[in-house]
């Protein structure tokens, strides 16, 4: 490879990791968010991973039974319906996650197609802190806020 062609090469890697950056600059910041404990003792940690020009959402959650369950959901923040999975299989679970701007995002929770619970998210200005409000649109599903905390 001759030298010229060496840095034409290495400029396209600069420009692709550049442009990287900037397309998840607006998204979830990546890496380990643990989420404060609830009043019901829960906890629950979520991975966040870039996933093509979206993320993948990998849910750790304390279940019942002092085991865990694991939800993984893949997002292109375009307000679809993205299938959640649980350890592995379809849940009948969707969620519809759409990007507001640069800290905010909507989210509507189906289950078999029927919507039970709204949600707004804020990213905190310094992207430490993630803010959920959640909204129950039926009887029996949870509402409430949760914060995040990256790690």
């Amino acid at each position: 490879m001759t030298r010229g062609l060496r840095i034409k090469c290495l400029a396209v890697v600069i420009g692709l990791a550049t442009l990287t950056a900037i397309l998840h600059a607006d998204q979830i910041p990546l890496g380990n968010w643990v989420r404060r404990p609830t009043k019901d003792g829960g906890s629950a940690t979520m991975l966040v991973e870039g996933a093509g020009t979206g993320q993948k959402l990998t849910f750790k959650v304390a279940v019942a039974n002092g085991g865990t369950a694991t939800m993984v959901v893949t997002t292109q923040f375009d307000g679809k319906d993205a299938t959640v999975f649980v350890d592995g299989k379809p849940s009948g679970e969707t969620m519809a996650i759409s990007k507001v701007d640069d800290h905010h995002t909507t989210n509507v929770i189906k289950m078999n197609g029927n919507p039970f619970v709204t949600q707004k998210s804020e990213l905190s200005s310094d992207g430490k802190v993630i803010k959920t409000e959640s909204t129950p649109m039926v009887s029996g599903a949870q509402g409430g806020v949760e914060y995040w905390d990256k790690k």
